[in-house]
């Protein structure tokens, strides 16, 4: 899920955006455009109005000069008068759309002639196509005579006509036309795009600039009044929109922070209470694992406890290759110490035996009780010899403790039997039958601590078999802790 930004992160991002200066731009811009778009359009009606009313114009004076000049040019040709025709001839070159007048004869003498020097007008591509270029007209001349249909052809008159001044003129009124008109434009669209400034944008960037500064989420400060303005209209009902949408977002913001406090309060309550348990629980925990491990009368270490270190030590002695022993302990007569003085004397001697396994073994040695009068000791970090010297201290002990009960002293004694894995040292490595070898071959029988405690326990019975109140050590074969060979 995206997260929302800051209260904080708003205002610094909307202070960095210069409020206004865009819109202002953008309403220049598309006013300038649209005054472009419609001078364009005023110009384009402007120059086809001044283009229709000159074809007229161009029209009709071609028609005036050659109706004037036919009369007289009839009888200046039929007089063969010079004089005349040349008059007639200059005239006609008084409309500057004239480029050149001729009279000539029935027999081919030209009588008078004026030309124009065409190269000093302007020249334009749109002559021919607006105006229809430089035309010439050849007219017949006649004599005068009142009866239309008994006139006499005398002559002819030549007279060519060029556009080019009113291309001239057209070109100055589209010219005038475009400064005038985009010049009005431009003047209407800054007019309108100040009004619409002072009008809209100043105000709306007003309410912009109130609505950056304004923090709604600050509940420490009240809020503050949007900018007066003077005009009962939309941007007047958007300030004061906009005062209430801020007020709102407070009364929630508040609810929020009461709601959050109130959270805060239970969660520190929740935790403590939570942290409290968990506490509890790992004391429960740590008394049931106390009481799984260990024999609820004599304090020690139960078997389930007893072979959880033993398998712990036999992995360290298959990395490392180090020592672990275990003797295995059982009362002598146990049984007759029972039914002779009761349970209770019995209970006594076995709590008793645990002191002395306090007083003899070392805090890492371990002792536990397996059966009824059943025990075992593991010892790591010592050979065969170290685990002689324990067992035989363990011996003279309990052979030296002593019971009151009922005011009865009783004495007791324990066989030992004592078993040991062998290290890399202690083996023969030239016949194969090393570290490696051993395990291997371990794979054979059900596990080591079964082979390490079968020893044990027959050196045990060995000890009972000899007369009891001794320690046996377990003489592995060669290919201990294997069976079969």
């Amino acid at each position: 899920m995206v997260q929302a930004p800051s209260g904080a992160a708003k205002k610094e991002d909307l202070g960095k955006l210069r409020p206004g200066s865009s819109l202002f731009a953008r309403q220049l811009r598309w006013g300038l455009l649209i005054a472009l778009c419609l001078g364009i359009l005023i110009m384009l009606y402007q120059g086809i109005s001044d283009y229709r009313s000159l074809l007229n114009v161009y029209d009709q004076t071609n028609e005036r000069v050659i109706n004037s000049t036919l009369a007289v040019a009839g009888t200046a040709v039929q007089q063969r008068d010079m004089e005349l025709a040349n008059a007639v001839t200059y005239s006609a070159m008084v409309q500057r759309s004239v480029a050149s007048v001729r009279l000539i004869t029935l027999d081919g003498k030209v009588l008078a002639e004026q030309h124009r020097d065409l190269s000093a007008l302007p020249q334009s591509m749109w002559t021919d196509s607006l105006f229809g270029g430089t035309v010439t007209q050849n007219i017949p001349l006649y004599a005068p005579s009142t009866d239309l249909l008994d006139r006499i052809a005398v002559g002819e008159l030549e007279i060519t006509f060029s556009p080019h001044v009113y291309i001239a003129a057209l070109y100055g009124r589209v010219e005038i036309s475009f400064i005038g008109v985009f010049v009005f434009a431009l003047a209407m669209t800054f007019a309108a795009v100040g009004v619409t400034y002072f009008i809209v944008t100043k105000p709306l960037l007003e309410l912009i600039g109130y609505m950056v500064k304004v923090n709604p989420t600050d509940t420490k400060k009240s809020l503050p009044l949007p900018p007066p303005y003077r005009h009962d209209d939309e941007i007047q009902l958007l300030g004061s929109s906009m005062i209430g949408l801020f007020a709102l977002i407070r009364s929630k913001v508040e609810k929020l922070a009461n709601v959050t406090e109130e959270l805060k309060s239970t969660n520190l309550s929740l935790e403590t209470r939570v942290e409290q348990r968990t506490h509890e629980l790992n004391q429960a925990v740590e008394k049931l694992e106390l009481l799984a491990a260990t024999d609820p009368l004599t304090g020690l270490a139960n078997r389930r406890a007893l072979m959880g270190r033993l398998k712990n030590a036999i992995a360290v002695w298959k990395r490392r290759g180090t020592r672990v022993g275990i003797i295995i302990l059982d009362l002598d007569h146990f049984k007759t110490l029972n039914d002779t003085y009761g349970h209770q004397t019995g209970d006594m001697v076995l709590k008793s035996l645990a002191a002395v396994f306090g007083r003899v073994l070392r805090e890492t040695d371990l002792p536990a009780r397996v059966g009824g009068e059943e025990f075992a000791v593991l010892i790591s970090d010592e050979d065969e010899n170290g685990l002689s010297t324990v067992a035989e201290r363990l011996r003279k002990a309990i052979s030296e403790d002593v019971i009151n009960a009922n005011g009865t002293t009783i004495h007791y004694t324990a066989s030992l039997g004592i078993a040991c894995l062998p290290v890399k040292s202690d083996l023969d490595m030239g016949d194969g039958d090393g570290i490696e070898g051993l395990l291997r071959q371990a794979r054979e029988v059900e596990s080591i601590i079964d082979q390490l405690y079968s020893l044990a326990d027959k050196a045990l019975y060995t000890a009972k078999e000899k007369g009891r109140n001794r320690w046996e050590l377990g003489d592995p074969p060669a290919n201990f802790p294997l069976a079969g060979e």
